[in-house]
């Protein structure tokens, strides 16, 4: 089982993009969204926006990331000393998923949770 606890609006991406990509079965992922308090500032509806244009769209026709140019450059951004984690070592299963760029699905055979 997968639970996620984000804001609500990443929601969509998160169900029908992320989990999809990973072929994880729907009936074991559960998301949880819990937003600030308009009090705070937060704009539900500003963020939706902003969510549907910089990521989600990207990752339909991208579903791991690796191809759109857009996505290429968040994830940089997020990883400024291009630090490399040791899961082609420590989880040798997952290698291929892990290395995966489609644009089509990875077949269901090629991750452990399938069988």
């Amino acid at each position: 089982m997968i639970t996620v606890v984000s804001f609500s609006f990443k929601e969509g991406r998160f169900k029908q993009h992320h989990a999809a990509a990973l072929r994880w079965p729907d009936n074991q992922f559960l998301y949880i969204g819990v937003d600030p308090d308009a009090s705070t500032g937060f704009d539900l509806a500003e963020s939706t926006k902003g969510e549907t244009e910089n990521a989600l769209k990207p990752f339909e026709t991208d579903p791991y990331g690796c191809n759109s140019k857009v996505l290429q450059e968040k994830r940089n951004l997020r990883n400024p000393f291009a630090r490399t984690p040791p899961y082609d070592l420590s989880c040798p299963d997952m290698k291929e998923l892990l290395h995966y760029c489609g644009p089509e699905l990875i077949p269901k055979a090629v991750v452990p949770w399938h069988f």
